[in-house]
């Protein structure tokens, strides 16, 4: 007789776990959510918004200081200093001053040729009565053809000076110009970057970051509900989706009784490993859950705020 009392129970156990569940599910009002996370690692100084504050897109919302950054920029600066005032030192080309003592050292260069060729005649014609030496000779013709090598030089030089700086100087010197500069927009691009601005018209959710934590690239320091239409999200299991599917039409019951026409817009499964559930106690196989969400068919205002519940076909 308990036999067959524990076989009856056993059956309506079994019986109760494969019921369909309640078509009564509660969701939950949402709004698109943004997380404002840095685009370069910063230890956090201010946070110039509270929760629950709204914010204009391009409003401030936090401020982060990173020193190393900064003093990057500070070294690009003056390289880009450097390179403005080599490229405006070609532009001038040489001064007047020096004009003249190049064109001075030519004159001398001139009048060193003229005393080395004399001296050089002499030598050949007392080596020509062998009154002198072939060394002396040769010392006196290298003499000669250094004094020549000289004016060359010294005539080559003026002539530059003269003719001030070439086109491919200029060229290279406002390349490096523009290269310094383009450093420092970078750097500046990068630095503004430490100044957290609201992409979006909203209201501040959740501040996760405090003043004094180093943040690091991506990670959220603030939430912001965007302005725009909400939605609702469910979880069910597949076997309380009762044919619902991505453009089914269906009713949600708010908690003071209204009803709000809807449109499944989105159905997926979530994870298997987190959200399967056995059919039944020793079960053949398993069920797993969907994402659901819903979007109100009338986009008039809905009076709702986002974490509010809602129920799904409209039963409480």
């Amino acid at each position: 007789m308990a036999g067959g009392v524990a076989v009856a129970a056993a059956a309506i156990f079994l019986l109760a776990g494969r019921a369909p569940a309640d078509r009564s599910v509660a969701g939950m009002v949402r709004q698109t959510e943004i997380r404002v996370a840095p685009e370069i690692t910063g230890r956090l100084t201010e946070v110039l918004v509270k929760p629950g504050q709204s914010v204009r897109k391009g409003e401030v919302l936090a401020v982060l200081q990173n020193p190393e950054l900064e003093a990057t920029l500070g070294e690009a600066e003056a390289a880009a200093r450097s390179a403005r005032a080599e490229r405006d030192h070609v532009y001038a080309g040489v001064r007047a001053e020096q004009v003249a003592v190049l064109a001075e050292s030519v004159q001398t260069a001139e009048a060193s040729l003229k005393l080395a060729e004399q001296e050089d005649a002499r030598a050949v014609a007392l080596a020509a009565r062998d009154f002198t030496s072939r060394q002396s000779l040769d010392e006196r013709n290298a003499a000669l053809a250094k004094a020549r090598a000289d004016l060359a030089l010294k005539r080559a030089q003026l002539a530059a000076a003269e003719a001030g700086p070439t086109v491919e100087e200029r060229a290279l010197a406002d390349a490096r110009v523009a290269l310094a500069d383009a450093k420092v927009a970078d750097l500046k691009a990068r630095l503004a970057k430490a100044k957290l601005v609201a992409p979006v018209d909203g209201t501040v959710g959740i501040q996760v970051g405090e003043k004094g934590e180093v943040v690091p690239i991506g990670k959220p320091i603030l939430t912001i509900d965007a302005g725009g239409q909400q939605w609702f999200a469910f979880t069910l299991r597949e076997d309380a989706l009762h044919g619902l599917t991505t453009g089914s039409e269906t009713a949600l019951l708010t908690d003071d009784g209204r009803r709000i026409p809807a449109k499944v817009t989105e159905l997926r499964p979530l994870g298997e490993f987190a959200t399967w559930r056995a059919a039944r106690a020793v079960g053949d196989h398993d069920l797993n859950s969907f994402r659901v969400r819903l979007d109100a068919t009338d986009a008039k205002e809905l009076g709702l705020q986002p974490g509010m519940t809602v129920w799904l076909n409209g039963k409480k």
